[in-house]
Formats: structure tokens, C-alpha cells, sequence
């Protein structure tokens, strides 16, 4: 027996970043891409605007949901009979982007 440490009001809990980025553990997905990679939420409800995952003729892509078509980073459509090749992986709920710099000191 004795008396609480007063310290124990300031200890700080340590930052954990799959508790901050991922809301679904077991439905989410790492999708790596050129500048870094991006978690894929596969049960997330997608919204016209929101950025999706998908395969496109075998091809894992990124791109913008709407009513009507898939718009790629590029600008392009992929709209009608198109969309048929298209499966759609889920939602994406965070872009990390590698800041790495050769000209730069360490």
C-alpha cells in the first residue's frame, strides 16, 4: 500500500499509427504505388467523388468513382461497356506518400 505516483497523470501513450489510419482491420488492404502506397478499405461505402482501387483488364489502378464512369489519374474515362472489365477493390481511405530526397543531406 502506499500512494499513487503523481507522475502517472502526464504519461503519455504511444502513437500508433494502424489505430489512427485504418478503420476496418480485417477488410483493409495495402495497395503499394509509385510514390508511396495507399490503404484500401473493402467493405467502405463508395460515394460518387470518392477515390476507389480497382482492376482494369487485369491492371491494378487508381481513379475517382461517379454515377456513370471511373475517371483515372490521367483524365480519362473508362464509361459504358468498359466498366464491365472493371472490379472494383474498395475505397481509398489513405494515401502515404515516400518524401525521400537524394539531393538532400541526412
Amino acid at each position: 500500500m502506499g500512494f499513487v505516483s503523481p507522475a502517472q497523470d502526464y504519461v503519455e501513450h504511444r502513437l500508433d499509427l494502424n489505430d489512427l489510419l485504418i478503420q476496418n482491420p480485417t477488410n483493409t488492404f495495402r495497395v503499394d504505388t509509385p510514390d508511396g502506397f495507399v490503404l484500401v478499405d473493402s467493405v467502405a461505402r463508395i460515394k460518387p467523388g470518392d477515390m476507389i482501387a480497382y482492376q482494369h483488364l487485369g491492371y491494378p489502378m487508381m481513379g475517382k468513382m461517379y454515377t456513370q464512369a471511373i475517371i483515372t489519374p490521367d483524365g480519362e474515362a473508362i464509361e459504358g461497356e468498359a466498366l464491365e472489365d472493371v472490379i472494383v477493390l474498395g475505397k481509398v481511405t489513405c494515401e502515404v506518400l515516400f518524401m525521400h530526397d537524394d539531393t538532400r543531406p541526412f
